[in-house]
């Protein structure tokens, strides 16, 4: 009997410390709950707070007295300025000149080295040196006008011309154009023969095409030989110029160079010195 009623009185206590857990458990909860609540409303008070903080700023800003303390700043802060320019006008003055000189002189070194870049030299055998020639000792010579019916200059030693210059090269006048919007190829004298032709399924003429850069010339590999489709392939390459070769395959025959304008006189100047002719410029325009 006396262990029953220990059992009991165990399962009792057991019980009511049951009940009293989860009353604590929820007393706990209920007040955290409770204190979230309060960390919301305060965080919405602060930022009603702050609203109103911000909008009595903005008021403020609008009122007469605010706008004359910054407008009596900005007075101040532009008399002190015009005070200290007065004040360094005479250092100013000289600084000025200082840089001012130093701009000539910097101007004049650098046409120094723009002529040097570019200006004329010779051997001299005594120094065994090559020596720069003032350009004030230089003489600028009309020397003659070339003619041009190919569109093009060609620069070679005339000894060349005898026994070098190659007649058994024919020309090709190969010239191939892609469509570019589509990618195409249409060829000369295939899919048109001159360049005012419509052609039917672009209805436009080269010409247009070329201006509206949907014509492209593809450039095609040539070899650049000592005659005039060589010459020719020369002077229609992308960069208006090559190095023509020798029949065993070499370069140095000569140079031929695309004129500006095509067909026409161009004229031709030469620098001398002492009497000799040093350099030659050809105007290709």
């Amino acid at each position: 009997m006396a262990d029953t009623l220990s059992l009991l009185q165990i399962g009792t206590n057991g019980f009511a410390l049951f009940v009293a857990g989860w009353i604590y458990a929820a007393y706990i909860k209920n007040i955290r709950a409770s204190l979230t609540q309060k960390d919301e409303q305060i965080k919405t008070v602060e930022k009603n707070l702050l609203f109103w903080k911000d909008k009595a700023r903005e008021f403020e800003k609008k009122t007469p007295e605010y706008i004359e303390e910054i407008l009596a700043k900005r007075i101040k802060h532009r008399e002190e300025e015009i005070e200290r320019l007065d004040k360094d006008r005479e250092s100013g003055t000289k600084l000025l000149g200082q840089k001012t000189a130093e701009v000539a002189r910097l101007k004049e070194q650098l046409e120094n080295a723009t002529y040097l870049g570019r200006a004329l030299t010779y051997y001299d055998i005594d120094s065994d040196e090559d020596v720069v020639i003032p350009e004030s000792d230089i003489e600028v010579e009309h020397l003659g006008e070339i003619f041009v019916d190919s569109a093009s200059i060609l620069i070679t030693d005339p000894m060349y011309v005898d026994h070098e210059w190659r007649r058994d090269v024919e020309y090709e006048d190969s010239r191939i154009y892609k469509y570019v919007p589509t990618g195409k190829i249409y060829r000369f004298g295939v899919d048109f023969s001159h360049y005012e032709e419509i052609i039917p399924d672009l209805n436009k003429t080269p010409n247009v095409l070329i201006k509206e850069n949907n014509f492209v010339q593809l450039e095609l590999e040539r070899k650049f030989t000592y005659s005039l489709p060589g010459s020719m392939y020369a002077s229609s390459s992308k960069s208006g110029y090559a190095e023509l070769e020798f029949r065993k395959g070499h370069t140095g025959a000569g140079i031929c160079v695309r004129t500006v304008h095509g067909d026409g006189g161009y004229q031709v100047y030469g620098e001398r010195y002492k009497g000799n002719i040093y350099r030659i410029y050809i105007d290709l325009q």
